[in-house]
């Protein structure tokens, strides 16, 4: 039996022990002082009951080693490793702040209305810093597997810090787990219930972005005061992230900037191919989140962009630059004003469209052998005026020669008032490109013909952004028009990847802002370029299709690089 420690006690004649600063089920951690180097330091050892336990002892000792190569400013520091009376101790870096957890639970107890959410702005430090970490970690062939406000240290000077490596696991040349390196359970979901990612509870290998997943859930409860999937126990809890998706952050916290909200959802898609590949990815598309406005993003016209000619070929990925001259990314320059690109195409007069404003002109969008006309409106309720004036000379005809009792008297008369079903064919009249948040509320109005000549060669383009998200923008799309209202299927061609895109529907004419559409009615994400459908099961005259996520364009320019491309779009009513 393995004696209790008590204040005092000196570990490897340097150590001195002080007093017990936490312990878990597992291990415990103490405040030393290093008489040596005259400093503070953190001693983590396993607790009395568990210290003999020779697979515990072994996975304990591969924690400090593993660890000890892990040399980052985000991540604890291991100082020295002392084996002393059957007994490690990992002498550590010292922590003088608390946890995550302690914080937001602080947090919580002194202001319940709070839900102990933190503000944007540190919810995206705290990110980045654990975002570089694992960065470090992933690529020394780790995955942490335990990533959980507890795990993350906030120091008084602000930095922050990742810490326990107890369940990590070590991952081969290709990124995957390997068994030889993991003393756990396989039949045991190792981590907490509330962080865990898709594929660790299947149980299938882990990538680093299994870890990306549990910081996005970290970051989730950061802004909304809780974790998105709950339950009585740990199994409901687990299972509930392959049921459904989270809640929507921008619907709890409307006050986040919607390109936050999206760098998070993205990090907690179901499948790990469509998360970031890697922590640098998430650290520098949550600093251009925290963009400003949109004119700081947006130039008035498409850099590099002004035709309808062959697609653009999508190039590789550019990361986003930072966008805050205070806080650039470590190794990067802050991203200044942008300013237009030089272009190698004609120039091109930008197309104003004369439309006042607040009235929807869409007809504009098609080919002048498309358009419709007046005639062309009117048709359908003609037709069904004459058939109806027909069907009453018919029931006048029957009426008057028929032998039949005195017709009754008005109030005893039974009325049945007749609806007639509009069977028309449903075809799109016009497209109108839609930037709420832009002056004209168009973009690249002129271009939007290309979408319905069936020709994969011309192409409607949004106008190059800094920030794939589109910054404040929060997404740019199309509007098609149809002849009547109806539900069905939407067909679209992408030319750019990677995409995300939204449909809304709506009866009353083109909503002059995003929340005017109401609840979207469906969603599609993808990384390749080609043909998309969505399902489109609530009727609408009015079917909107906005890109929340647009891909790296070779038109465009190293300082506003994403720009959305589709070659053709089309419906096809239920």
């Amino acid at each position: 039996m393995v004696a209790p420690l008590e204040p005092s006690t000196l570990i490897g004649d340097r150590y001195e022990l002080q007093r017990s600063l936490a312990h878990g089920g597992m291990a415990e951690v103490w405040l030393a002082f290093d008489r040596q180097l005259s400093r503070l330091v953190a001693i983590k050892l396993l607790r009395s009951h568990t210290a003999e336990d020779p697979t515990v002892a072994e996975r304990f000792r591969r924690e400090a080693h593993a660890l000890a190569k892990l040399a980052h400013p985000n991540i604890v520091s291991i100082y020295d490793i002392v084996e002393e009376n059957n007994r490690l101790f990992v002498v550590m870096q010292y922590i003088a702040g608390k946890s995550l957890r302690e914080t937001l639970d602080d947090l919580r107890r002194q202001n319940p209305s709070t839900t102990g959410a933190l503000s944007a702005e540190l919810t995206v430090h705290i990110g980045r810093s654990i975002a570089f970490a694992l960065k470090h970690t992933h690529d020394n062939n780790i995955v942490h597997r335990d990533i959980k406000p507890g795990n993350i240290m906030l120091d008084i000077d602000g930095t922050i810090l990742l810490a326990d490596f107890g369940i990590a696991k070590g991952t081969d040349n290709a990124g995957t787990t390997t068994g030889l390196t993991d003393l756990t359970n396989d039949n045991i979901m190792m981590g907490t219930a509330k962080y865990l990612s898709p594929e660790l509870v299947q149980g299938k290998n882990l990538t680093g972005r299994a870890d990306l997943y549990s910081l996005g859930l970290v970051l989730y409860e950061c802004l909304s005061g809780d974790v998105p999937f709950n339950g009585p126990n740990d199994q409901a809890i687990a299972i509930g992230r392959l049921q459904r998706d989270a809640t929507p952050l921008s619907t709890l916290c409307p006050h986040v900037p919607f390109a936050l909200t999206a760098v998070i959802h993205k990090m907690l898609q179901l499948k790990p191919e469509h998360r970031y590949s890697n922590g640098k990815e998430v650290a520098i598309a949550l600093q251009a989140s925290l963009a400003g406005s949109p004119d700081a993003q947006t130039p008035a016209v498409g850099l590099g962009n002004g035709r309808t000619g062959t697609s653009p070929v999508a190039g590789p990925d550019v990361s986003a630059r930072p966008v805050s001259r205070a806080n650039p990314l470590p190794g990067q320059d802050p991203l200044m004003r942008s300013t237009p690109a030089t272009s190698t195409a004609p120039a091109r007069k930008p197309v104003r469209d004369p439309t006042p404003k607040k009235v929807a002109k869409v007809n504009n969008g098609l080919p002048a052998p498309r358009r419709s006309s007046t005639l062309r409106s009117l048709a359908p309720a003609i037709i069904l005026v004459a058939i109806a004036a027909v069907m009453v000379m018919f029931l006048w005809r029957g009426l008057r020669d028929t032998k039949a009792p005195a017709i009754p008297t008005s109030s005893e008369q039974a009325t049945t008032e007749l609806t007639p079903v509009d069977t028309s064919p449903v075809t799109v009249v016009a497209l109108k490109s839609y930037d709420p948040n832009g002056d004209d509320k168009v973009e690249n109005e002129a271009m939007v013909g290309a979408l319905s000549d069936n020709n994969p060669a011309t192409v409607w383009t949004t106008v190059c952004y800094g920030d794939k998200y589109f910054g404040s923008k929060r997404g740019v799309g199309i509007v098609m028009q149809l002849s009547r209202s109806s539900a069905g299927t939407m067909t679209i061609d992408m030319g750019s990847t990677p995409w995300s895109a939204e449909i809304f529907t709506s009866d009353a004419g083109i909503p002059d802002s995003l929340k005017g559409w109401g609840e979207r009615v469906a969603k599609g994400y993808a990384t390749q370029s080609g043909i998309a459908t969505f399902n489109v099961s609530t009727s609408g005259t009015y079917i909107m299709l906005l890109l929340r996520e647009i891909g790296s364009s070779p038109a465009c320019s190293a300082s506003n690089p994403y720009q959305g491309v589709i070659r053709d779009i089309g419906f096809t009513a239920a």
